[in-house]
Parts: structure tokens; sequence; C-alpha cells
């Protein structure tokens, strides 16, 4: 997502309503918290009743008599502000959550948009993008998404033919939940250029009506860029306003660090734009997308930044999603044999951004959900590795949906972090077992059996794609159930998570992915003070949508930026 506006140089017009940045000019200060159950992640002092922090970071943690002690030594000292300690009341308290893998700015776009998720019908779908349109002016651009075919009742993609009817004005494109498929209408399609003698790009499909050979209004992984060449970029004040509404969601889901990826490194400077003027309330690991043909996002130095915006990996991708069947699979679909998938690009292709990026010291995230998709992009490492060896690369796998035995043994050996989401099981637990067939099935989704073979993991929600929530998808690591608690065994439950482990994924493993173990996600003395406060609510194994654990306050640095 281009933001040369942004790249022009901007500040920000609205002022800041949070608190400056602890450590940058004024005086430090000073938190504690008490009275609670605080959950540490320290082997060395597991549970807590009371927490205090100096700055950004935290100055001890123990009991309340110990950090009442502590919180009156310092309180009164010149250049400290105090302010009173929180009661907890028996609240629950967790490290900062860090979601592995999302798209914060789109996010922040999509929640201006039609928002699909959870239509039933095409005929929902129209109702809610003719809404959109009578909020648009004539011939404005309507976007939305979340829609997805298996739970429409027509069990069907939706067709220009139906966007048509509702938007004939506008032209129109809704992202399949995925991202990795959109619906567009005639007009759309026009402007695009694109007729039945357009050709399908590298890496890309444009489905076309049997019988006439004419475009369906469906287009599939780097066919959508087709249309994307023809929507407006943001100004720049859309995209600080985007980023603005994403960040104050993420705190008010728990969230204190994010590994963001939104698309090439100018975008980088919309994060650092509002960290400057107080705006931003989570941390961003900043991951760059490369393509074969465009390699700005090596130009950034490896983990350049400072503890709120930090330079991250390099984003590659080797094939699409289950969903649209562009996951790039060894062997067909079981529900459409004629595909096995779509690599989006050549093997070769990929092995040269990796060894590219590994000699230039960058990490790697590679995008890879099915078993084929996995091989090229392992085959990629393993390959840099072999050329360049270097300990403690850290390079990553991002989703990892069909992982066979050989494949997770590889992914040990080779030492790669793999970015999971849980959240995906709750609704792909009714439709993958067609996609991929009892054979596989095992091999679905496999956390534990990754975890127990060794391999590091993180996870993460792939906002837009899935909710923002850490706690949904913590709910869905333990349960592997939908989100009212079906099937209440869970979904291949031999791949269940324990919470404790499920917390992890969401703490100190996502940390340790962006090499930040040391300074995140464990509550003990030199840490960030990042953490959440939780309500007292059910635990996580067996909550359903509106039973869980609630998000009351959330803080980043030792400022409280949701809740009170």
């Amino acid at each position: 997502m281009s933001t040369k506006a942004i790249v022009e140089g901007t500040r920000c017009s609205k002022p800041s309503t949070l608190p400056p940045i602890p450590g940058r000019g004024g005086p430090l200060p000073l938190l504690a918290v008490h009275g609670g159950d605080i959950l540490t992640m320290d082997p060395l002092r597991p549970r807590a009743s009371a927490l205090l922090a100096l700055g950004e970071h935290i100055l001890a943690v123990g009991d309340d008599a110990t950090i009442r002690a502590e919180y009156e030594a310092l309180r009164g000292l010149q250049g400290v502000a105090t302010a009173d300690p929180i009661d907890l009341r028996g609240r629950a308290v967790v490290p900062g959550l860090i979601d592995s893998h999302l798209h914060l700015l789109w996010y922040g776009f999509f929640l201006q948009q039609v928002d699909l998720n959870g239509t039933a019908s095409i005929g929902e779908i129209k109702t809610r993008v003719a809404d959109g349109v009578s909020r648009s002016k004539p011939g404005a651009w309507v976007q939305g998404g979340g829609w997805q075919q298996d739970t429409l009742a027509e069990r069907r993609m939706p067709t220009r033919h139906d966007l048509d009817e509702v938007a004939p004005d506008n032209p129109v494109v809704l992202h399949r939940v995925c991202y990795h498929a959109v619906a567009v209408n005639s007009l759309a399609l026009r402007l695009a250029g694109i007729t039945a003698d357009t050709a399908d790009p590298p890496g890309g499909v444009i489905d076309r009506d049997p019988q006439t050979g004419e475009p369906t209004g469906i287009l599939r992984e780097h066919a959508t860029g087709l249309v994307a060449a023809s929507i407006p970029e943001p100004s720049q004040a859309d995209v600080l306003e985007a980023l603005r509404l994403a960040s104050r969601r993420a705190s008010a889901a728990g969230l204190t660090s994010v590994h963001t990826n939104d698309g090439p490194g100018d975008t980088i400077l919309a994060y650092l734009t509002l960290r400057e003027t107080g705006e931003l309330t989570v941390r961003a690991y900043f991951d760059t997308t490369m393509e074969p043909d465009n390699e700005a996002a090596l130009t950034l130095p490896p983990r350049l930044g400072d503890n709120w915006v930090r330079v991250g990996a390099v984003k590659m991708f080797t094939d699409g999603s289950l969903g649209a069947r562009t996951a790039a699979l060894r062997a067909p679909y079981s529900d459409a044999p004629s595909t096995s998938g779509l690599p989006v690009f050549a093997p070769e292709q990929i092995s040269m951004m990796v060894r590219k990026a590994h000699a230039r010291h960058r990490q790697v995230a590679i995008h890879a959900i099915g078993d084929r998709a996995l091989d090229i992009a392992l085959d990629a490492i393993e390959g840099a590795l072999a050329t360049q060896p270097r300990a403690d690369h850290r390079h990553r796998i991002v989703h990892a949906q069909i992982v066979a035995p050989d494949i997770i043994e590889r992914m040990a050996r080779l030492g790669v972090v793999v970015d999971i989401q849980p959240k995906f099981v709750t609704g792909e637990l009714v439709w993958a077992p067609d996609r991929i067939g009892p054979g596989r099935l095992p091999w679905a989704y496999c956390w534990r059996r990754m975890l127990a073979a060794g391999v590091r993991c993180a996870a993460g929600s792939d906002c837009p794609v899935e909710p923002l929530e850490p706690l949904y998808g913590i709910y869905a690591a333990v349960t592997r159930s939908d989100m009212e608690g079906a099937p209440a065994e869970g979904w291949i439950p031999e791949e269940r998570l324990d919470p404790v482990t499920a917390l992890r994924l969401f703490t100190l493993d996502a940390a340790y992915g962006a090499f930040e173990e040391t300074i995140k996600s464990g509550l003990e003395p030199g840490k960030l003070a990042d953490f959440a406060v939780l309500d007292r609510g059910r635990r996580p194994r067996r909550a359903a949508r509106d039973q869980g654990p609630q998000v009351q306050m959330t803080v980043v640095g030792g400022r409280i930026v949701h809740g009170g």
C-alpha cells in the first residue's frame, strides 16, 4: 500500500491525547499496581500480586507490601511523576500481548469500509454493498471485504452481475476474507481494462465464464493487482487516521506489540509520525514486502529503530490461501481435483529473494500455507544457509497450515520460526476437511505436533483476515472449537494446547520471533512495562465469544493506553 504523501514528510495535525512516551523529556512516570493475580511468565517468580514501573521499564515485581514500600521510597523524588497506585481488585494481569503477524494499517482502512464478515448469502452481501454505495459519492470506489463462499447459502462466489445490481455507477472491489481473491463489478473491470482478451498475469487468475470467456468478476492472487492499480491512493491524512484508529483498537484488545506487514518500506514513516506525536499506542515490528522485481524492502538496515518502531522481516509470498484454492499443495485439492493451487512466484525467484535478504542479514518471513509452498520456502532458506551459514537467523514461515511430517522435521532442523494463526480454525474447521481430504487432515493446523518436535512457533491473527483480539486466538488454540463452542471436544482435539502454552505463543514466543525476548513479554525487572489487565472471566478453555476474559486496561511502556 503506497503512502507517497507520507514520504514527502508529514506531521499529524491532531494533538496527542496520551501522556508523553516515558523518557522523552519531562519527569519519569512512576506506576504501581497491586492486589492482582499477575502471571509473570518468569520461571523464577511465576506469580505475583503487585508491580512497579519507572519510565518505560519494570522496576520490581512482588507482593503488595514490598511494592508499596518501593513505591513510597520513590514517591516525590525530583524527576519522578507519581500517580496514585492502582488497586487491581483481584483482576488478572498478563504480559504484553503480541500479534506475530497482521496488517495493522490495512485493518485501519478496513474499519472504514464495507464489512462483509458473517454474511450468510449473496443477498446479504448486496444489501451491505448497497448501503456502502448510498454513503458514497457517484463514481467513488466502494471497497470492503470479509466474504467467504463456503458460508454463503449459494455456496459460490459473488460475481460482477450480482454487484452490478446494487452498484451500477460505483466501481466495487470486495476482498475475500483471506485477501487472496476479490469480487469486483463491471465498472471496476472496465476501469482496470480487463476484458475477455486480457491474459492472466503471472501468478494470478482471472475467472472466466466457461461459455463466453468473459470475466466473472473474480480475480485471484496477482490478478487482484490489475484492479488495485486503478484505485486512487489514500491521502496522507487518510493513512494517518487509519493507523490511529487501528492502533487504538489494538490497545483495546490488549495488544502491546504487533508484527505488521503493510506493504512497501515507505509506510513505516506513518508509524514514525504517530510515534513522534505519542498517538501510536502499540509497538510495531515492521515487515517490508519484497517481490522479484522490487527489492526496495532490502534498503532498510536489519532491526533499525527503537522499542516503539523497528524494522522487521522481509515478507514474501509463495502461494495464496486454502479458502480460495490458491494455496500450493503437493497433491490436488480433494474438492477440486483439477487444481493443486497456485504458486505466485517460481521457486528460483523465491530462492533468489531469500538469498539476497539473508546476505544483508535481514530476517525473512515467507507466506506458505500448503505443503508444496512449504517445500519451496524451506528449500530457499536451506539454500541461503548453505551458501552463507548464520546461527540464530530466526527466518520465519507464515501460516504453515498443511504440514506433512517430513516438513515438521525439516523446520525444526533449520531453526525457523513458524507464525501460526489459531483463530483460523474457528471458521475453517467447517470447510477445510473438504479441501484437503481425510488423508491430509491429521497434518492440518498441527501446532502441538510442531511444538513437540521442537519447532519454535509464535501466534497472531492475520488481521483483518481474522479479528484483532488475541484472546480469541488463545481461545481457539485451547479449544479448537468455533466461537460458539462446537465441537465441544475440539476439531482434531489432539492438537489442542494448554492455556499457558497458548498464552506464551502470544507473548514470549512472539517476542522471540522478533529477537526481543530479553526485553518484552515477561513481567520481570528490567523488561518493558507492557501488560494487560483482564477481568476475572472464565478461563479460555471453554469460553465462547461472549464468555471469555475481557481486557480492562492496557499499559505500554508504563503508560495507560486503554482503560484505567
